[in-house]
């Protein structure tokens, strides 16, 4: 009986050990942290390693990205969200809202309703760096409320 729950103690460190893949690095408190695969910065929603991470990407044309992936930010994750919508405040304390739009992808089959890429509709270059909260965003069957957004542009240019 020992034996299986040593075995049992085993299997469950090494399914937490192996929850996250290649695409993590060690920070300087040894706690592991993620990388954005398209170069951009990452929001962790949730429970670290339960929940959900968005990336916010800088397009060169100026407008923002978002694209919404899993707890280890490797696999993309399809929500019916009609928008993704940023609430940020200027130097004047003035609000606004930044509203991201999904986007359609023909090849991946994404569709209006059914994507993980979302983009704003209005360029975002000169307001960085963008502090601001999304209200409330539904993500499978969990809902987030007031999660806090700090971009300051891409990781990687």
């Amino acid at each position: 009986m020992m034996k299986f729950f040593i075995g049992i103690t085993l299997s469950i460190a090494s399914l937490f050990l192996l929850s996250c893949g290649q695409n993590e690095t060690d920070d300087h408190s040894g706690h592991h942290v993620h990388t954005a695969p398209h170069g951009g910065q990452l929001v962790e929603i949730g429970k670290h390693g339960s929940g959900y991470n968005l990336e916010f990407v800088l397009h060169e044309d100026g407008f923002l990205k978002i694209y919404v992936l899993d707890s280890c930010a490797e696999n993309f994750l399809r929500i019916p969200a009609n928008s993704i919508d940023i609430e940020v405040s200027d130097e004047n304390n003035n609000s606004k809202t930044i509203v991201c739009e999904p986007i359609e992808d023909p090849i991946t089959g994404e569709t209006i309703g059914n994507t993980s890429v979302f983009t704003s509709t209005v360029r975002i270059s000169d307001n960085l760096p963008l502090k601001g909260i999304i209200r409330k965003l539904d993500i499978l069957e969990f809902s987030f409320e007031d999660v806090e957004i700090n971009f300051s542009g891409n990781s990687i240019n």
